[in-house]
């Protein structure tokens, strides 16, 4: 409790209320003396010293912002010039509360429990009289409460927050200063925040304030590249001002001893360069956004294609020293011919390395499609301690390089391990859980996981309306998994629009190839004459990326590529992509049946599906696909009711998957005989049924199957060419007469006419110009 009224005036000169603080100084009775009241905690000494210096300023300052900042009676700035115009007087608290008090006057605002941190861990810490283990700090704020050093503040969330009113604490502040070991002492506060900030979920804003303020005010430079590990960049939507004014123009030396420093000085810098003075912090928000936007990362992370660029700002990588882009990870040393330790299982690769090194290092092997090794080190790295958001980011870029070597299943569970983690501290604008929801929504596509695809989905709906820090981790992936799973509902205009999406975005690197692959595939679904498909096949390439493509995305082209060049019934030119992909791909192994289908070779079709239906290998999608080809052969071969149970179950996977698409890419002429027969059947309840909401009927989702696909062939009967043969119709091909032909073979002419007359019959031809066309289209050449 406070003592009363005349008693606190005669002996500590504190006013007790903000009228009778006006009468003792003279001063109106008006908001601005309120104002004085509350940062002076009523006291008079301090008071009148503070109204003198406004008035000044006012008297003698002509620039109208500059008289309004000097009048900021609860700035730091203002308080401690106070502090400085006043002589010592005495606050009434022991020595050693004044202290505890003192290490609480660096702080703007706090909790209760923030400020029993504070006096239980930095109090015991300093030497001296002061230096004594505390018992009792819960007695220490009780003290600090009934002498008004310490008040509360009223906040519109109803939280319970306190602070030292700022005139008494620049007092606070300005007596520690001039005391031995304060040094000491302020490095222990603000490695007690860090740490603080370190092991929370939740950042609180007035703490990352303080924390920030301080490092750069007391040059606690190390504690600054804490913070950017544990909060990173969410620290400008969080405190921007504070943010920009601790990383903001950092002293060439302090970038020298601290490197790491560099990465957020250099965005910052950039940042205070588009700022105005006295810029919102709505305004910095805005601006990092812009600063963190599509491709610009580039610019602090840049790779060996992105030097020379006029659109990019060309600065020194703050990775160099660890990031050797022609070096091998087990090359010999070229001194010692000695193998050095794989990339990721070193201590300077894996643990000592700082943060912002191991992520440059790791998108610069992305970007040269070394995903194994990114990892490597990634896992290397994260299974240590480390701040938060940078071991959260670190996982991320991980899973995505998982996805990129097509261990979907792996990068779906190392994003679901970091999810909980990343919802707890989620901070609006962040793009982490965002990104980690848009991969996980894509892995689930590809992996065939399309209900938690789809919960992902609807997940992202509000995030992706609002700006995002680096949203290049979060659009593409969302626009691909949301074209995909269009497609797999047969909504073609969605899938059109995300397209669309995806051709304008200016950054797809890593997930380009998916553009081809989903115009492509709608095109299958889409034209209806045959040059209408020829176009979109050749327009796609648009889309290609000049930098390094990982297997996934080689696979992904190589199988649109086939689909188009079965849909125009030229299977070698389809089979020359096949052996383009990985023997492992399921969709190889799809594409290699769909092959044989439309060759005819029913028998050969239902021996491989029977081979591959229950291989590991294959997604439920896949499984899908095999048995509806499986049906339509049995239907061509006149198995009528086992080509139904075959199609019957084939629509049970399809539902199951929530994929319409397996049916959908058939051959439409056996694909309608199939819904002909199947149509009445209960199968296509429980397809109506997981289809409702994109569907107003069971028979609307039926016309849909029946309508798309229109143009591809179902059936191309290719000749079977020796290699004698195909030699001979290459030689055709390069316009050689017939005895130039019989001069490259060592043949007579009569014979080379003979063999030419065995080709032309081949293809139902008559001629040269004709054989020519044909092979061409049907796949045998290539020009």
């Amino acid at each position: 409790m406070k003592k009363p009224t005349g008693e606190q005036n005669q002996t500590s000169g504190v006013a007790e209320s903000s009228t009778e603080f006006a009468h003792e100084l003279g001063l109106k009775d008006d908001s601005v003396t309120a104002e004085l009241f509350a940062a002076s905690g009523g006291n008079l000494i301090l008071g009148r010293a503070a109204a003198g210096a406004a008035a000044s300023a006012v008297a003698n300052e002509a620039d109208p912002s500059e008289v309004s900042a000097l009048r900021d009676v609860s700035s730091t700035v203002f308080a401690d010039y106070v502090a400085s115009l006043v002589s010592d007087f005495d606050l009434g608290l022991t020595s050693s509360d004044a202290y505890q008090a003192a290490i609480l006057s660096h702080l703007s605002i706090f909790t209760r429990q923030t400020a029993l941190m504070v006096v239980s861990v930095v109090g015991p810490r300093v030497n001296g009289e002061f230096g004594l283990g505390l018992r009792d700090p819960e007695g220490v704020l009780m003290r600090l409460r009934m002498e008004g050093t310490l008040v509360p503040v009223h906040t519109e969330d109803e939280r319970r927050l306190y602070r030292i009113p700022s005139l008494i604490a620049g007092h606070l502040r300005l007596a520690m200063a001039k005391s031995p070991g304060s040094s000491t002492l302020i490095s222990a506060l603000v490695v007690a925040l860090a740490d603080h900030l370190e092991n929370s979920q939740v950042v609180e804003a007035h703490i990352l304030d303080d924390v920030l303020t301080l490092s750069r005010r007391f040059e606690q430079w190390q504690q600054l590249a804490r913070i950017q590990e544990s909060v990173g960049l969410p620290m400008f939507l969080i405190a921007p001002h504070a943010a920009c004014a601790a990383f903001g123009h950092l002293p060439v030396q302090v970038l020298s001893e601290v490197p790491v420093l560099g990465f957020l000085g250099a965005m910052t810098d950039d940042v205070l360069d588009r700022l105005a003075n006295g810029s919102s912090g709505e305004d910095i928000r805005t601006v990092v956004m812009q600063e963190t936007k599509a491709g610009r990362m580039r610019a602090f992370f840049p790779g060996p294609n992105d030097r020379g660029r006029g659109n990019l700002p060309q600065r020194p990588s703050p990775y160099a020293e660890h990031s050797s882009t022609d070096s091998q990870p087990n090359a010999a040393h070229p001194e010692s011919g000695e193998a050095s330790e794989p990339v990721g299982t070193s201590p300077v690769d894996s643990g000592r390395a700082d943060f912002i090194s191991t992520l440059g290092r790791m998108i610069s092997l992305t970007r040269e499609d070394r995903h194994e090794e990114a990892v490597s080190i990634g896992l290397a790295w994260s299974s240590r301690k480390h701040g938060r958001w940078a071991q959260l980011t670190v996982r991320l870029l991980t899973a995505i390089s998982l996805f990129h070597r097509s261990q979907f299943r792996r990068s779906v569970s190392i994003l679901g391990e970091i999810e909980s983690d990343v919802v707890s501290g989620h901070v609006d604008g962040d793009f982490l859980l965002p990104a980690v929801t848009a991969w996980t929504a894509l892995a689930s596509v590809v992996s065939g996981d399309h209900e938690r695809a789809d919960r992902a989905l609807s997940g992202l709906d509000e995030e992706l309306r609002s700006s995002l820090l680096v949203e290049e981790l979060v659009r593409p992936a969302a626009h691909v998994a949301s074209a995909l799973r269009a497609l797999d509902r047969l909504d073609l205009e969605l899938a059109e629009q995300e397209l669309d999406s995806l051709s304008a975005y200016p950054e797809n690197r890593s997930l380009w190839a998916y553009l081809p692959a989903i115009g492509r595939t709608i095109a299958i679904l889409t034209a209806s004459t045959e040059s209408s498909l020829l176009f979109v096949n050749d327009d796609v390439e648009k889309y290609q990326d000049p930098s390094a493509m990982s297997a996934t995305g080689r696979d992904l082209l190589a199988a649109s590529k086939s689909m188009i060049f079965i849909g125009l019934g030229q299977l070698k030119r389809a089979e020359v992509e096949l052996e383009h992909m990985s023997q492992t791909s399921d969709a190889r192994i799809a594409l290699k049946v769909r092959v044989e289908l439309v060759a005819g070779r029913l028998e050969n079709v239902i021996s491989m599906v029977d081979t591959w239906f229950y291989h590991s290998s294959l997604t439920p999608v896949r499984r899908a696909e095999l048995a509806v080809i499986k049906a339509a052969a049995l239907l061509r071969i006149g198995r009528q009711n086992e080509a139904v149970a075959e199609f019957v179950t084939a629509i049970d996977l399809s539902t199951w998957v929530s994929s319409l698409l397996p049916v959908a890419m058939l051959p439409q002429a056996d694909r309608n005989r199939l819904l002909d027969l199947t149509s009445s059947h209960e199968v296509w309840d429980d397809a109506y049924a997981r289809f409702s909401g994109h569907f107003h009927s069971r028979e609307e989702l039926l016309l849909r199957l029946r309508t798309v696909g229109s143009i591809a062939v179902g059936s191309a009967t290719i000749p079977q060419l020796s290699s004698g043969e195909a030699q001979l119709l290459e030689l055709l091909s390069q316009g050689l007469s017939i005895s130039q032909i019989s001069t490259e073979l060592h043949q007579v002419t009569g014979t080379v006419k003979n063999r030419l007359s065995a080709l032309y019959r081949k293809f139902d031809v008559s001629g040269r110009s004709e054989v020519i066309t044909r092979a061409r289209a049907m796949g045998f050449l290539t020009q």
